[in-house]
């Protein structure tokens, strides 16, 4: 399997990884996410037989800690 990549190439992270980015939790992450009108860029099954892990886009979350809106990705 091959990692899924954000716009600018760099691998998705993990709802984990994302909030550890910015020295929150992944509750704290969800909801300053929410209100940033953010959303996941992928999902991936989880080992657990859980929800699906969400995995983000850190060019999405950098524009959104700069005050700039992006626009949708443009993946071939």
């Amino acid at each position: 399997m091959s990692a899924l990549t954000g716009c600018d190439g760099r691998p998705l992270v993990t709802t984990i990884e994302a909030a550890y980015s910015l020295g929150l939790t992944p509750k704290q992450f969800r909801d300053w996410a929410r209100r940033r009108a953010l959303t996941p860029a992928a999902t991936r099954p989880n080992p657990s037989r859980g929800q699906a892990l969400a995995l983000w886009d850190l060019a999405d979350i950098t524009d959104a800690v700069r005050g700039r809106r992006r626009g949708t990705c443009q993946q071939v």
